[in-house]
């Protein structure tokens, strides 16, 4: 009887990850001004998936045209090797980023196709978990045309999802 409650909520709890994530990944159907944002927070481990069109980023999602464009993408290009330039998780936690990823056919292909997005995945290690309270999300701040992040947040005690904006920007952990 008790393994049969159990695997009914995993069943579940998989059942309502995978509707969250349904939602979130047919309203981010290359929307202007909104991005994704799916974390993970176990034992003092912070994952992250960040998907937003080139467009919020930059202001353009085409083929760059003059020099302005190309040092844009450029700088996106370094700025994105360090993801506590768009992330923070609150000072008290001693969070320091792992290596990211990233991919765009800005990156690749130079955005030929006319709609470029960005996906983008990172990490942190914070050697105090248990003071993470928070991260903020600083994309929302330097980018201006960015308005919303439709954040879903697992972690060891729930899952939830929040939608993120410029006056709202910070993600309560705890």
């Amino acid at each position: 009887m008790r393994t049969t409650r159990i695997i009914t909520a995993l069943v579940l709890a998989g059942l309502t990850v995978s509707g969250v994530r349904a939602a979130t990944t047919h309203h981010h159907a290359h929307a202007h001004g909104k991005a994704a944002l799916e974390l993970t927070i176990k034992e003092g481990a912070i994952r992250g998936v960040f998907r937003t069109p080139m467009d919020n980023l930059l202001g353009f999602e085409h083929a760059p045209k003059t020099e302005n464009q190309k040092n844009s993408v450029e700088q996106l290009r370094q700025r994105l090797s360090d993801a506590s330039r768009f992330f923070a998780p609150n000072a008290a936690a001693q969070c320091r980023p792992t290596p990211s990823h990233f991919s765009s056919a800005m990156f690749s292909t130079g955005g030929q196709n006319g709609h470029s997005d960005l996906e983008y995945r990172f990490g942190f290690d914070c050697n105090r978990p248990r003071e993470l309270k928070s991260i903020e999300a600083l994309l929302l701040e330097h980018y201006p045309r960015m308005h919303e992040i439709r954040t879903e947040l697992v972690s060891e005690t729930g899952q939830r999802a929040v939608i993120l904006k410029k006056d709202n920007r910070r993600l309560t952990i705890k």
